[in-house]
């Protein structure tokens, strides 16, 4: 079974992280995995030559070029499935599997945006879902919007949680050793994940109560090219309010996990998401989780180990860190275990993996 996957770029991003865990996956698995990105990043590369996947770059004069490019390329592969991540590798696939062709194509929902079907370049995208042979949503929350505004695609739309790989990580370790409660937030700097109100919220919070709490972010500045406004515009807040000792706003690190594991609690306030690897993987390394209301958080929060809030409400972010604060030791502790318990059911590697290679038997069929 040969499995091509492609995606713009191996940059240190939440679709690039899933994808990469999918195909290391589906390679231990057996399968025959190639890589095709057509943006220069590095970040997740190292990880794919360990697995000994293929990755090959397409020529990028031009959009034109791009997508010309990529058709002629998975022809010359000629694999039995592609798998796209993301919007515009989901229309260069769509554009690629026109004409006969003897892959199965699976296109993506990650982001679960309300733009996905506004505006004429969406929708131009969305029509050429018809040359998908199935749309894998991975929240429930994703599948719904689909299901409302594309109901013609109804029959395509599957739901397959991110699969969480810690391997050799030891998760016993559930509280933060120092005299501060430290909060870690795994996202690259974009306005959708909120850094700004985050850090109105800090500002609205008591300074004694502040003394108490240091925050960690931890992610990519520039996750659109030469665009670091959100990340500019914090570290002016951060200056202006004088919160440097509470909250650190470092670069994204291939060290992510272990410093999830030696924090109190994962924390995520996006206005918009999918499903979040933070997320997910902070319930595996069982931590209490902060969550602004998006994705799943209504199944999620059903374990008791989240602490919920309005990601458009400063009030409601800064009730949510000062409910963090109240919380002893042994409550925290409950809260991790019972999210691992969840993660383990619904994350774990050989589950994912297990409904992904259920797709492609049902697709075949």
């Amino acid at each position: 079974m040969k499995v091509l996957c492609m995606i713009d770029s191996l940059t240190a991003g939440g679709a690039q992280r899933q994808l990469v865990n999918l195909a290391v996956l589906l390679k231990k698995n057996g399968a025959d995995i190639e890589f095709v990105v057509y943006r220069k990043n590095s970040f997740f590369q190292p990880i794919l030559e360990q697995a000994e996947i293929k990755i090959t770059y397409l020529s990028n004069k031009n959009y034109l070029d791009r997508l010309i490019s990529a058709r002629k390329f998975i022809k010359s592969v000629e694999p039995d499935y592609v798998i796209s991540f993301l919007e515009t590798p989901n229309f260069m696939a769509c554009f690629s599997s026109i004409g006969r062709h003897k892959w199965k194509l699976i296109t993506t929902e990650l982001s679960a945006k309300d733009s996905t079907f506004c505006g004429i370049k969406s929708k131009v995208f969305l029509f050429f879902q018809i040359f998908s042979d199935a749309i894998v949503c991975n929240s429930e929350n994703a599948a719904e919007k689909w299901r409302i505004n594309c109901p013609g695609f109804s029959n395509k739309i599957r739901v397959i949680y991110n699969p969480v790989i810690l391997e050799n990580m030891d998760n016993r370790k559930c509280l933060h050793s120092g005299k501060r409660k430290n909060i870690v937030i795994p996202a690259s700097y974009q306005y959708l994940k909120n850094p700004v109100r985050l850090i109105e919220a800090l500002h609205r919070i008591d300074r004694q109560r502040l003394s108490e709490l240091h925050l960690d972010w931890y992610g990519n500045p520039e996750p659109d090219f030469n665009n670091t406004r959100a990340y500019d515009e914090s570290c002016g807040l951060i200056k202006k309010y004088n919160l440097n000792d509470v909250i650190t706003l470092n670069h994204q690190t291939d060290q992510i996990y272990s410093i999830m594991r030696d924090a109190d609690a994962v924390a995520l306030f996006s206005t918009v998401e999918g499903l979040p690897n933070a997320i997910c993987e902070g319930m595996m390394l069982k931590k209490p989780i902060i969550m602004s209301k998006v994705s799943d958080y209504k199944v999620f929060e059903k374990t008791g180990g989240f602490i919920l809030c309005d990601p458009l409400c400063v009030d409601s972010i800064a009730n949510a860190i000062n409910q963090f604060l109240d919380l002893d030791s042994n409550v925290c502790t409950k809260m991790g275990q019972n999210n691992y318990e969840f993660a383990i059911n619904n994350f774990a590697p050989e589950i994912i993996v297990k409904k992904w290679i259920e797709l492609f038997d049902e697709i075949e069929n």
